[in-house]
């Protein structure tokens, strides 16, 4: 696992934590987790398993007084979809997951990646940029114009932010 999955999950750990004597000791507990976890679990894609597993981990890692870097992700998103705070916010977070898998499923890989690490990986944009071989006003108007079709997307569906 390591060999082939071993780099993604370093990088989502150290993008979260910004230590990687951290994120090392996260993704090796993470793959303690994982295997212990596999057998019943039986994922769709074990990269995708593997990578939820470590950041989930990385972000337990933190105490909530460290939690402000990922501050301005959540701020970015906030404007498209709602917070889940209350029982019935959470079961609409469920409902808001299927919706936002079904709308990533329908963009292209470029910006289906460029999301992806952005909000799921916590990549700044200067990284992603690099990553991908593009500038980063290209990667911020990405994101500016895929938020904006999420936006719509979920008000098309009846949620509302």
């Amino acid at each position: 696992m390591n060999a082939k999955y071993g780099r993604l999950c370093r990088q989502v750990a150290v993008n979260i934590l910004s230590n990687s004597e951290d994120a090392e000791e996260i993704v090796n507990a993470a793959y303690m987790n994982v295997w212990n976890a596999i057998p019943p679990a039986r994922p769709q894609s074990l990269c995708g398993y593997l990578c939820a597993a470590v950041r989930n981990a990385a972000l337990n890692a933190l105490s909530w007084s460290r939690r402000h870097s990922c501050d301005e992700l959540y701020d970015e998103l906030s404007e498209v979809i709602p917070a889940g705070n209350t029982v019935e916010g959470e079961y609409e977070a469920r409902q808001i997951t299927a919706l936002l898998n079904e709308f990533l499923s329908e963009q292209n890989s470029s910006t289906r990646s460029i999301f992806f690490t952005r909000y799921y990986c916590n990549m700044s944009v200067q990284q992603i940029a690099h990553s991908l071989c593009m500038i980063e006003s290209a990667v911020k108007t990405r994101l500016s114009r895929t938020r904006s079709a999420l936006r719509a997307f979920l008000s098309e569906r009846g949620v509302e932010v």
